[in-house]
């Protein structure tokens, strides 16, 4: 990236920024009890969804509490801000001072990730509730879930070879950052699967980085599956979201007891600020991009470790099946 090209980056930064402060010292503390919270895997449509749902009047975009360079206060707490794990009913104080702050806009980021639009900067200004969105926090949901009550919950999914193909793409250009060992270690960590005998000695057959991302994919979507039942959070699956928007939107909706904004139905036609293209909304083609980016190869990896943990659900087709996603049950 050019010198020019950041300067404009980190001018634009510092607007928003300073947007945002003048929106906290106006209106803060927000309204913790009708926060939004958003969760999903990386790629999985979160940031999509929660543009969305920030067209709701008064709400604005939280944008990932956890990300430690934007919120450099994560840093602080004792889990680890990129994969934290706490067991749901387990005490953590810190972490529950940390999320109180954030839902009531207490926590500021670095780099705020929004439009700079005329209509964005007036309703960041007066907002006076969060729409909260993580990627790094699946494995705290039922702990989030047990120690918080908010407006509601939403828990993303999507096809993880289309997740995953995204995720590759993105690390094409980087670093990988992840490692087998790294999988390993949290995994012991993870009190609902670290005493999995079976599972442990499969995950430790794993090399690709496809087979990596396929068994982080699966932990972050094992831990809210398992709670399901015990917990009121609503489920987005993408790929029904893209192929009946409308009936997905008045559903989401529904649950939080709004009406659908009319600039809901534009948005969902509207690529978010993390994504490039989606102009096959209402289709399958936007469906089955990764099918061209994956090889046979690495889709049977995928999909081989997502069925270790019985999230078989997904299979080589586009769409789940939502009967057996809507009925799942914890294999172990």
């Amino acid at each position: 990236m050019s010198i020019y090209k950041r300067l404009i980056l980190k001018t634009f930064e510092k607007m928003r920024y300073l947007i945002d402060l003048l929106g906290y010292l106006i209106n803060s503390p927000l309204n913790e009890k009708e926060a939004i919270l958003i969760f999903g895997a990386p790629r999985s449509g979160t940031t999509w969804v929660m543009e969305i749902l920030e067209t709701l009047p008064d709400y604005k975009a939280i944008f990932e509490p956890f990300h430690k360079y934007w919120f450099p206060e994560a840093r602080k707490l004792k889990i680890n801000p990129d994969q934290p794990y706490v067991y749901f009913k387990d005490s953590n104080p810190l972490l529950k001072e940390y999320l109180t702050k954030v839902f009531k806009g207490k926590v500021m980021s670095k780099s705020p990730h929004y439009r700079l639009t005329l209509k964005n900067i007036c309703k960041r200004i007066a907002a006076k509730k969060a729409v909260v969105k993580f990627i790094r926090a699946n494995r705290i949901l039922p702990w989030i879930a047990n120690n918080f009550q908010v407006k509601g919950i939403f828990f993303v999914i999507r096809h993880p070879c289309a997740s995953i193909a995204s995720q590759l793409e993105a690390f094409f250009r980087e670093r990988f950052p992840w490692s087998k060992e790294i999988v390993l270690s949290s995994i012991h960590e993870i009190r609902e699967l670290r005493d999995n005998e079976e599972l442990i000695r499969k995950i430790k057959t794993i090399e690709t980085q496809e087979e990596i991302l396929a068994t982080i994919w699966s932990i972050d979507n094992f831990l809210p599956l398992y709670y399901q039942r015990k917990i009121n959070w609503y489920p987005i699956v993408y790929e029904s979201l893209v192929i009946n928007p409308k009936e997905e939107l008045r559903n989401m909706f529904s649950y939080i007891n709004e009406e659908v904004p009319e600039e809901a139905y534009s948005k969902i036609r509207m690529p978010s600020i993390m994504t490039v293209d989606r102009t096959y909304v209402g289709t399958t083609k936007q469906l089955v991009k990764w099918k061209k980016k994956l090889s046979e190869k690495q889709v049977k990896n995928i999909l081989k470790v997502v069925h270790w943990f019985g999230l078989d659900f997904y299979t080589e087709e586009p769409e789940p099946d939502y009967n057996a996603l809507k009925n799942w049950k914890p294999p172990f």
